[in-house]
């Protein structure tokens, strides 16, 4: 009789585990979503008298998948002045902003962050000599909701990284303000629904369960049995 009731509980506990590969490959699937990266303005221009601009690329929409480097903007610099008498950012002159929309491709929801920085030194018609400082936040942190149907809610962490100053306006390469995208799909949490339990939790409840009525029925079997004696 023992091996009978562990062949049963056995087998139901099988059963649960039937549904948990489904949901664990869930959890580990990719995450696609798309970000834009929009400048409050398309050049900043030097100090008077000069005359010399720094341009900043417009980022149009793009796709990634999980965790990946991004870049804010292009910078190019374009002047006409001479190597001895520069063009100059300095001050709140040299400030620039950008916004990031990042969209979460589960669940269709957006999120826009800012980012700000200041430029500051020299360039001319053939060097360029910039350094940036970053002001406000440099680090955000969004969780999307969760898609329809689901229990996971990607949670997106972006962080600038870097600085890569222009060259002098001949060059072919442009500098580049640069950031980071971390993706973590956050299983579980409070959202659209109640969390999935760990496969392991799932287990020991139907065994419990499974025990439970296995003993109850063997209550029910020796009463009758009494009542037949």
């Amino acid at each position: 009789m023992k091996r009978s009731l562990l062949a049963i509980a056995s087998a139901v506990a099988l059963l649960c585990l039937g549904g948990t590969p489904a949901e664990a490959s869930q959890a580990t699937a990719d995450v696609g979503w798309t970000y834009n990266f929009t400048p409050s303005q398309s050049f900043i221009s030097a100090n008077a008298p000069g005359s010399g601009t720094v341009s900043f690329t417009n980022e149009p929409t793009k796709s990634a998948t999980n965790s990946s480097d991004v870049v804010v903007t292009n910078l190019r610099v374009s002047s006409t002045a001479t190597p001895d008498s520069p063009d100059t950012l300095s001050g709140n002159n040299g400030a620039w902003k950008v916004g990031l929309t990042i969209t979460d491709a589960a669940s269709g929801a957006s999120d826009t962050m800012t980012f700000s920085g200041i430029l500051s030194g020299t360039f001319s018609a053939s060097n360029s000599n910039l350094t940036n400082t970053f002001t406000g936040t440099t680090s955000y942190s969004w969780l999307a909701p969760a898609a329809p149907g689901t229990n996971t809610r990607d949670l997106y962490t972006v962080t600038l990284t870097g600085f890569t100053p222009p060259g002098p306006p001949s060059a072919s390469n442009a500098g580049s303000i640069s950031a980071y995208v971390q993706v973590t799909p956050e299983v579980g949490t409070s959202g659209t629904g109640p969390g999935t339990p760990e496969p392991s939790t799932l287990v020991l409840s139907c065994l419990g369960l499974g025990f439970a009525g296995l003993a109850s029925w063997r209550k029910r079997r020796r009463s009758l049995a009494a009542l037949l004696a």
